[in-house]
């Protein structure tokens, strides 16, 4: 006789934690990206990049394994497609992560030094914001026991608003850049162009978190 767990499928939310944690190490080598950037260290940003690439391609095989393993027949105590929205938008955060670490080697960029503090606050805050979802993530397997429901699941809740208030906050930050950028008539226009690119991935690694989060709001919401 076949196995409960034959018959069923297996659970997909520790292989989905594995992701998470898989990708917050991404997010995680945006800081030492971005301090290289302010120093002007081209060969230290190409390092970056061939790791950060290296990091992004083992989520995308984490991402690509729980595909095709998401059991259709296990009974989920959330809907299937909430699953599958988490796992696109925790996959978007790490591409987010490629794509400021590619756009940082397109050529040399100069961060004025009255940016530099604010530009190395934005990374902190998106880091806070990666770090804030990770610990909601981890939780996945604690949610999965209790049904998503529970004195667990209104704790959960309001860590998934500490996100959202970090993402908030992020969003203030590229906002006040982006002002002081393109009121400097001083700066190369390629530059303006690149810091700009920088700060967007930033900020879209920071969206598709808070998206992360409110994803898990719903699957609790809707238990």
């Amino acid at each position: 006789m076949r196995s409960l767990s034959g018959l069923f499928g297996r659970s997909p939310f520790e292989p989905l934690i594995e992701h998470a944690r898989k990708v917050h190490q991404c997010v995680s080598l945006v800081r030492p990206v971005a301090e290289a950037i302010v120093a002007g260290d081209s060969e230290r940003l190409d390092e970056l990049q061939h790791e950060m690439s290296k990091t992004e391609f083992e989520a995308d095989q984490l991402k690509d394994q729980i595909r095709q393993s998401l059991p259709k027949r296990y009974f989920l105590p959330v809907n299937r497609e909430d699953v599958a929205k988490f796992l696109s938008e925790m996959d978007k955060v790490a591409d987010d992560t490629e794509d400021f670490a590619i756009v940082a080697t397109f050529r040399p960029i100069v961060i004025p030094d009255d940016l530099k503090q604010d530009f190395l606050e934005l990374v902190d805050k998106v880091l806070e914001v990666s770090e804030l979802l990770l610990g909601v993530a981890e939780e996945l397997a604690i949610l999965q026991r209790e049904a998503f429901s529970g004195p667990e699941s209104n704790d959960v809740l309001m860590r998934i608003q500490a996100v959202c208030h970090a993402e908030w906050e992020s969003d203030k930050l590229s906002r006040r850049i982006a002002r002081r950028v393109y009121s400097d008539d001083s700066m190369d226009s390629v530059n303006i162009l690149l810091i700009e690119k920088l700060c967007r991935s930033l900020t879209q690694i920071a969206d598709h978190a808070e998206n992360v989060g409110k994803n898990m709001r719903l699957m609790i919401s809707r238990r």
